[in-house]
């Protein structure tokens, strides 16, 4: 006697797939990949932007970024920095273009392993039990509309998901995002300085501009709760549209227009802009067209963005207040980025050579110094703890010494439950995002 299982990995893998596959044309991720024991994942924006409001073309990206693109080595750079013993550590990374359909999909080549749909049918005297992917731990994504969707996907799987730069509330809850960890503190600390700033310089009125994903409207709508407890008077919301980006680089600007009025029209002492930087980015680049000088407030996804504070004439807008994660430099990165291209087979590091280095017209000195000059200090360090807590994390449950790792699980940690586990290498997923959540304390 046979019966189906419905495995929920199956079904969302039917669904991404039928919704996706077919706009994505003969296109390809862009991926870097290594061998090892284990495997990290990583999703990374490397591309800024996608066609996808444009149902009749393909889907394409573009808009490349040179600090996304950073990102991703810098993960690379800390994997090969982590020495365990008889264990080879490697990476599979691809860039999702900050769109959650890409993630999606990405998300599940990481967890293939999972997604045979022969292993739907088994007999009634059979213990079900899905495969457990080679990935046991996924670096991303930076946007926390993307991180949420990727989030619910691992966890099906007790697949550890690290953030760097997600900060929506919403994944603080335990119960909705089980496997779901961050280096970095969440909106609700950021809104409350947000707060504090407003009434260090006693304004009274401000607009707040936000847009249609998690991390806008949950930040606005936490702005617009802690306002109206202070009194301070909020003269206009306004929502950016999910296709803002887009439609703003085409020639409807009528949303982009619209906003502008607003802000001029205004007499608010502050606008605060609590979205992702590329909408920032336009709509500073229209304040200085259009000499609309105003003091602006930067959410953390802007406020260090090397676009916006390398815009000609910026200081036509007026003042910028921006908030950033503590800030710290990735040791030795730096140097790293000067020699990487010496005899690389990385993939991701290929195409920025053939689509973006060699259009440079200067030398490999000066080429390398213009990009090592997009290095940040949030958001990469962010990355690199990351991988550092991951490898103690691995150092943990492996009972790692100096000469050997055990390729058997006995777990005793802190907080952890007292009683053992006692596994083999490849099942080692569901117990990682709990050794991780203890590592994250001290690291």
């Amino acid at each position: 006697m046979f019966y189906l299982c419905v495995s929920m990995m199956f079904l969302m893998w039917l669904f991404v797939m039928s919704v996706f596959h077919s706009s994505l044309g003969q296109n390809s991720f862009l991926r870097a990949y290594s061998p090892g024991n284990i495997i990290i994942g990583g999703l990374f924006p490397i591309h800024l932007k996608t066609n996808r409001t444009n149902t009749s073309a393909p889907l394409s990206c573009s808009d490349y970024g040179l600090k996304t693109f950073l990102h991703s080595q810098v993960m690379i750079y800390a994997i090969n920095k982590i020495n365990l013993p008889n264990i080879t550590i490697g990476y599979d990374i691809y860039d999702t273009c900050g769109d959650v359909g890409l993630a999606l999909r990405a998300t599940l080549q990481l967890l293939k392993n999972q997604s045979d749909p022969e292993s739907c049918l088994v007999s009634a005297d059979a213990q079900f039990k899905l495969l457990e992917p080679k990935t046991k731990v996924v670096i991303g994504e930076r946007y926390s509309e993307v991180s949420i969707a990727v989030a619910r996907l691992v966890a099906l799987s007790s697949v550890a998901q690290i953030s760097y730069a997600s900060t929506s509330e919403l994944l603080s809850s335990k119960f909705k995002f089980p496997t779901f960890l961050r280096t970095v503190p969440s909106d609700k600390y950021q809104t409350r300085g947000i707060i504090e700033l407003v009434k260090i310089f006693h304004w009274k009125t401000v607009i707040i501009v936000g847009s249609d994903d998690e991390y806008g409207k949950y930040g606005s709508d936490s702005l617009q709760d802690n306002f109206n407890k202070k009194s301070i008077c909020i003269e206009c919301v306004h929502i950016l549209s999910a296709d803002f980006t887009t439609n703003n680089n085409s020639m409807d600007q009528t949303e982009l227009n619209e906003l502008l009025e607003k802000i001029q029209n205004s007499s608010a002492e502050a606008i605060i802009i609590f979205t992702k930087d590329t909408n920032a980015e336009i709509i500073l680049e229209a304040a200085i067209e259009h000499r609309v000088n105003r003091t602006w407030i930067a959410s953390d996804a802007w406020s260090s963005s090397p676009k916006i504070s390398a815009m000609s004439d910026i200081k036509l807008a007026g003042e910028v207040f921006g908030f950033i994660y503590k800030q710290k430099e990735v040791p030795g990165f730096k140097d790293h980025v000067m020699s990487m291209f010496n005899g690389t087979n990385n993939t991701i590091l290929r195409d920025y050579q053939t689509q973006h280095l060699l259009s440079l017209n200067k030398s490999e000195e000066e080429r390398n110094q213009y990009l090592a000059s997009y290095i940040d200090q949030d958001e990469s360090y962010g990355i690199y703890i990351a991988v550092r807590v991951i490898a103690e994390g691995l150092r943990r449950l492996l009972k790692c010494n100096d000469h050997l790792c055990e390729r058997r699980m006995t777990i005793s940690i802190g907080k952890i439950p007292s009683q053992s586990f006692s596994a083999p290498l490849q099942s080692l997923g569901s117990l990682l995002p709990l050794c991780l959540l203890f590592c994250l304390q001290y690291i």
